[in-house]
C-alpha cells in the first residue's frame, strides 16, 4: 500500500510541475528602467512588525530572474535584522501564474529540515515572503510555497501550507527611520 501511495504521490508531483511549466508567465520580458526600487520588510528585535529597508536591483530582462533576484535579497537577509529564513534555504524554483496572479516559490528540503517550528515562526517565515513580495509586485496578488517540487500540508505543525496566501500587510511598518 505504502508503495503505491507514493507512486501515485510521485505522479502527482510531476503533472503539478508540468501543469505549472505550461501556465508559467514568468518568462515575459520586462522592458523598464535599468534598475527597480524596491522596499524589502525585514524583522527586527524591538518590534513585532517588519521594517523596510531600500534597494535598487537590476531590471533583468526576464520576469522570473527579476523576482528569483529580489527573492535570494529576502533569503540573504539583511545585517542587524532578523531573518526568519532557516540556514541553508535555497530558491529552488519560481513559477508565475498570470491569469491567478499567483507566484509559486518552491524552496529546498532545508526549510523542512532546518525549521524551527512554532506558529509564530511559521507566520513570520509565510508573511516574510508573501507581503514582501506583495508590496513590491503588484501583479502578483497571493504566493504558494513548494518544497523540493512538493505540496507540504504544513511547514511545522500548524499553518495550513496546501493553499496559496495572500498578503496581510498588519506585519510591516511602511516608514523608514
Amino acid at each position: 500500500d505504502q508503495l503505491e501511495e507514493n507512486s501515485g504521490r510521485e505522479q502527482h508531483d510531476a503533472r503539478v510541475h508540468e501543469h505549472l511549466r505550461r501556465e508559467d508567465d514568468s518568462r515575459e520580458e520586462v522592458k523598464e528602467q535599468e534598475f527597480l526600487k524596491v522596499k524589502v520588510f525585514f524583522l527586527t528585535e524591538e518590534s513585532r512588525l517588519m521594517r523596510p529597508v531600500q534597494y535598487e536591483i537590476e531590471q533583468l530582462p526576464i520576469r522570473r530572474d527579476l523576482y528569483k533576484k529580489f527573492i535570494d535579497l529576502l533569503i540573504k537577509g539583511e545585517e542587524n535584522y532578523i531573518s526568519p529564513v532557516p540556514e541553508g534555504v535555497k530558491l529552488r524554483s519560481v513559477y508565475f501564474i498570470e491569469r491567478r496572479q499567483l507566484l509559486v516559490l518552491d524552496f529546498s528540503d532545508e526549510l523542512i529540515s532546518e525549521f524551527p517550528g512554532g506558529t509564530t515562526g511559521e507566520l513570520e517565515f509565510i508573511y516574510f515572503f508573501v507581503d514582501n513580495i506583495c508590496y513590491n509586485f503588484k501583479e502578483v496578488k497571493m504566493v504558494k510555497f513548494l518544497i523540493s517540487g512538493n505540496e507540504y500540508q504544513e511547514l511545522g505543525g500548524h499553518i495550513d501550507m496546501e493553499n496559496p496566501f495572500y498578503p496581510n500587510y498588519w506585519y510591516i511598518k511602511d516608514t523608514i527611520e
